[in-house]
């Protein structure tokens, strides 16, 4: 009967309902009273005010029912739109709204967790190199434009395993699990030079170099993060002190990224990185 129409089945339990009161009442009416002139007016009335009760009763649940449906379905839509609501936060969170790939926080976590699964892995930074000018010649879209072309590059080369994120303006790092240091060194070779020939075009017909500097690290177990991001920048230095558009692997005795001198003031702050190379 659930697949009837609500007034259907208040009509269907209507009718039911009048039967069974009919013969109800007739074989009461009987046993006590026996067959006289007045049986088939209390039969008639037996017969009425089952429908004179379940019709009024049925609507009733009929509209209500219709409301439960309709409060069903927005709460329905409310928890689709929440799950959306809440993939969208998800989103945001955990990946670079230009470029598609992780954001800082999420390529530092993802990296920390799939380091100690391997005894060999690899952190490159990867930087564009004059990346201002670009902003500058064609306008902060352009340098947009840049920026994803150079994602898409990252996920074309890179294993699925590799884990690629934005770190900051036209900075991104990557993360090579079970790879050697020479391993990335060649790994970063063929990204640079798989970006030094793609294809950017600024405007129509007018094509524009893009070439990026990378420094490269193994990580030892026993490295934090700052250790880490200090070796890959010293070595990101290195590249680009030697003339740009190179890779470096870092190796002890390096010469560090130079401090500003109003970061030399500040005793005990950590060191961030500024660099007129860039």
């Amino acid at each position: 009967m659930s697949s009837l129409s609500p007034v259907r089945q208040t009509a269907i339990l209507s009718a039911i309902a009048a039967l069974l009161s009919v013969a109800f009442t007739g074989i009461i009416y009987l046993l006590f009273f026996g067959m006289d002139n007045r049986f088939w007016s209390a039969i008639n009335m037996a017969f009425l005010i089952p429908w004179a009760i379940t019709i009024p009763l049925g609507l009733y649940m009929s509209k209500q029912r219709f409301k439960l449906v309709q409060l069903t379905n927005r709460l329905r839509e409310a928890r689709t739109d929440l799950r959306q609501a809440n993939k969208a936060l998800e989103q945001r969170a955990n990946f670079d709204g230009l470029t598609g790939l992780l954001s800082r926080d999420s390529f530092f976590s993802r990296m920390e967790a799939l380091r100690v699964r391997n005894q060999s892995n690899v952190l490159m930074i990867v930087d564009v190199d004059h990346f201002k000018k670009i902003n500058d010649n064609f306008g902060h879209p352009i340098g947009d434009e840049a920026l994803i072309l150079l994602g898409s590059v990252f996920r074309w080369i890179l294993r699925t395993n590799d884990v690629v994120g934005r770190i900051g303006g036209e900075e991104f790092g990557i993360f090579l699990p079970d790879t050697s240091a020479s391993e990335g060194q060649i790994i970063g070779e063929i990204i640079r030079h798989e970006i030094e020939n793609t294809i950017f075009e600024p405007h129509h017909k007018m094509r524009h170099v893009i070439t990026v500097s990378i420094g490269v690290t193994d990580i030892a177990s026993h490295q934090d993060r700052a250790a880490l991001m200090g070796n890959a920048d010293t070595a990101l230095f290195t590249a680009k002190r030697r003339g740009r558009n190179q890779v470096a692997l870092f190796e002890p005795g390096m010469i560090a990224k130079p401090r500003p001198v109003h970061d030399r003031a500040r005793d005990f702050k950590p060191f961030v990185a500024h660099s007129n190379f860039r």
